[in-house]
């Protein structure tokens, strides 16, 4: 009878015995894709956008866009849901705040005619004017966070790829660099080489 096949996660607990590390965080991650994508309703939708689809359409377009993005990205991972989601919902607000502003003054501009209890008329700022200014902040704060801008994504490539070069991070779900070695077997550590080329302090004696 064969031996049963170790689950991922426990070959990665007890340090990858008789596998490379490469193959068993690939199994691990295809293993996370695939909890995802089994989830109830439409693969990776939030579950309050689920129960009113009609009444969340844009966030809903928004959301499955954005998760092609990040997932072609490498930068996409379950714990960033919530505020995926956030962003999105935040994001169909704003538009809406904006549809209602263009209804209201078909002209342009950004103030209303209201007519105060005295009956005389006033020109105050749109409600929306103020409700935009306020999700933006947010809405910009996330863009930065998730690299939705050109300078938060040139700068988390940057980042990215030093990660990936020093072996200290994946870059697009990638595994960890194995040491470099020497013709005679010794890591090419860099302390080692400084310490090579290290001369002695002064007054020593070399014998």
């Amino acid at each position: 009878m064969a031996r049963r096949k170790d689950d991922p996660h426990l070959q990665a607990a007890k340090g990858f015995p008789g596998k490379r590390r490469k193959q068993v965080e690939a199994e691990i991650d295809a293993a996370v894709a695939s909890a995802e994508d089994a989830a109830p309703g439409s693969p990776d939708l939030p579950r309050f956008f689920s129960a009113a689809p009609a009444h969340w359409k844009v966030a809903i377009d928004l959301w499955r866009e954005l998760v092609d993005v990040l997932r072609a990205s490498g930068r996409w991972r379950p714990g960033y849901r919530s505020a995926l989601a956030r962003y999105c919902a935040l994001t169909q607000k704003w538009t809406e705040a904006m549809e209602q502003m263009r209804r209201d003054l078909p002209r342009g501009g950004v103030t209303v005619k209201v007519t105060k209890g005295d009956g005389n008329t006033v020109f105050r700022t749109h409600p929306s004017v103020d409700f935009m200014q306020k999700v933006g902040v947010e809405l910009r704060l996330m863009e930065h966070e998730f690299g939705f801008t050109p300078r938060s994504n040139s700068d988390m490539t940057r980042v990215e790829t030093f990660n990936a070069s020093q072996g200290k991070l994946p870059l697009h779900g990638g595994g960890m660099r194995e040491p470099e070695r020497k013709p005679d077997g010794q890591g090419s550590d860099p302390m080692s080489l400084m310490s090579d080329t290290d001369s002695p302090p002064p007054g020593t004696r070399i014998q």
